[in-house]
């Protein structure tokens, strides 16, 4: 009988052990394709709430924050104008998206938008969005002059538990008429 449970209890260790590794392969397996692209269904879904990203965004999939601003900085090494800070908070009115913009670069911007991508308190991916994703858009409407930061707020609908936030710029417009998009 005792060599039976010692049997059972060595099985059901070993079990575990190759259960935690064959399922923290696959979620590095999934995880080494960070990229995806917004689909139009995403946009269609999201009108008349949070802001979605247009169709065709290169977005981040949802994984823990640490590997997203693992991924969001190799996406973003050579970007001029970058945000390093992000929250989710809520105020008086509701829910607030805050990201901070920096310009690295040498024209003063006059438009910038982006993508933030929410997290909850224990860094696993939030939804933002009505359908579940945990992505927003965002747009800088004030002038950012080179080597100036600010701060973009905005408003969301539908946030539940939303707290942490890492974000990027996908595109800017430049006081000369420069334009800049993440291809």
């Amino acid at each position: 009988m005792l060599k039976t449970i010692l049997i059972a209890a060595i099985a059901l260790v070993l079990g575990l052990i190759l259960g935690f590794l064959v399922g923290r392969f696959m979620l590095e397996r999934q995880w080494s394709q960070p990229y995806t692209q917004v689909a139009p269904a995403t946009e269609q879904k999201a009108a008349g709430h949070n802001p979605s990203p247009k169709a065709g965004t290169k977005v981040l999939t949802p994984m823990p924050i640490g590997k997203a601003r693992v991924a969001l900085k190799a996406m973003t090494a050579k970007d001029l104008v970058v945000s390093n800070v992000s929250a989710v908070g809520a105020n008086e009115d509701g829910v607030e998206l805050h990201v901070v913009v920096e310009n690295n670069g040498k024209c003063t911007v006059t438009a910038a938008t982006g993508v933030a991508y929410g997290f909850d308190a224990f860094g696993k991916p939030a939804p933002l969005l009505k359908g579940g994703e945990n992505f927003v858009a965002f747009e800088l409407k004030a002038p950012l002059e080179p080597g100036k930061k600010t701060t973009v707020a905005e408003v969301l609908k539908d946030v539940e538990d939303a707290t942490l936030a890492v974000a990027q710029i996908d595109k800017t417009t430049c006081s000369d008429g420069t334009l800049w998009a993440r291809q």
